[in-house]
């Protein structure tokens, strides 16, 4: 895990760019290169937007492995401002005993859970930028409760960073709206194109509605899309639809299945929760049951509630969902 001082030996070389690993946004995760000069470019961008100045101080709880802690460290240097970091833990800033002013904070979902555990002792906080992966709908709810400047960001490695943001609110139908020289376009096949001014087309792996140049929303990832009986799903459209409904950790995904080809599954993770797994799974199945019609699933529905231990995840925190598919089909 690289720590701050790490990067900053790198970023202060004599190198005109920085080699960072992608997420798969854009494909299979891979090495590249990105320019220092590109990278300065899109910090601007940011600070400019968050009102960030040589007075302003920045923290980060996120590894500088990632495109994310980077960034923050150059929006920094940008800025002329103060930076300062910590050991990433899903118990973000609990080894500080007292919070100072900051200005932009960045954080996962799962570190956000954290914070708004403990209101009291982060009243120093002044915006959080929340990224790597979507907000579930109940974090979403406490956010928008909290009373903190929550930011949502769209980006990835690629961008070096977010290309667009939008506020954190009670629901997720509001666009995602670009940075000023940023348009997006989308695919014949759906998913998600970006420009950056100076720069080439970039084509994301997410399928998107594009509303405007500047606004879009994402309906999830091209390499999720479960096809069931020549119906094409998005496992995260549902998620968003359910997540009021659910107060576990849950996925939607799919099995392998003789007629349809494949088969809706909700996948519901059973640690931390003090419940016997089958009780879980006759109660989940209840609440599903209660709700397909007012959330008109239809066909979409998923047709069996499966209970695991644990979700498998990333590095970064994120579902693994292809590892999840693979685990399945072997059941």
């Amino acid at each position: 895990m690289m720590t701050q001082k790490e990067f900053d030996r790198i970023w202060t070389d004599d190198s005109e760019y920085v080699e960072c690993h992608t997420s798969g946004s854009t494909g299979v995760p891979r090495k590249i290169r990105l320019s220092k000069k590109f990278m300065r470019e899109s910090a601007r961008r940011s600070n400019d937007f968050f009102d960030i100045s040589a007075d302003s101080r920045l923290h980060t709880c996120l590894d500088f492995d990632y495109i994310a802690s980077r960034m923050m460290t150059v929006r920094a240097e940008v800025a002329g401002c103060k930076l300062t970091s910590e050991t990433p833990s899903n118990r973000p800033l609990s080894d500080i005993d007292k919070m100072e002013r900051v200005d932009l904070m960045s954080v996962v979902p799962s570190q956000m859970e954290w914070i708004l555990d403990s209101p009291e002792m982060w009243s120093g906080i002044r915006r959080i930028l929340v990224g790597g992966a979507p907000i579930p709908s109940g974090l979403r709810r406490r956010i928008a409760l909290s009373g903190y400047e929550v930011w949502e960001s769209y980006g990835m490695t690629e961008t070096a960073s977010h290309i667009a943001l939008r506020r954190v609110s009670d629901g997720d139908e509001s666009p995602f709206e670009t940075l000023p020289g940023i348009t997006v376009s989308v695919e014949d096949d759906g998913r998600l194109a970006v420009r950056i001014s100076g720069s080439k087309k970039l084509v994301t792996n997410d399928i998107a509605e594009v509303y405007s140049p500047a606004e879009f929303r994402i309906l999830g990832r091209a390499d999720n899309c479960v096809i069931s009986g020549g119906i094409k799903i998005m496992p995260e459209e549902l998620e968003r639809r359910l997540g009021s409904f659910i107060a576990y950790d849950y996925c939607i995904s799919s099995v392998p299945d003789s007629k349809w080809g494949e088969r809706l599954v909700l996948v519901v993770e059973v640690s931390g929760s003090g419940m016997n797994p089958e009780f879980m799974k006759r109660a989940v199945g209840v609440r599903l049951n209660q709700y397909r019609k007012i959330l008109e699933l239809g066909v979409k529905s998923p047709k069996e509630v499966i209970c695991v231990e644990t979700l498998p995840r990333t590095r970064n925190g994120k579902i693994d969902r292809k590892t999840l598919r693979e685990n399945l089909s072997k059941n």
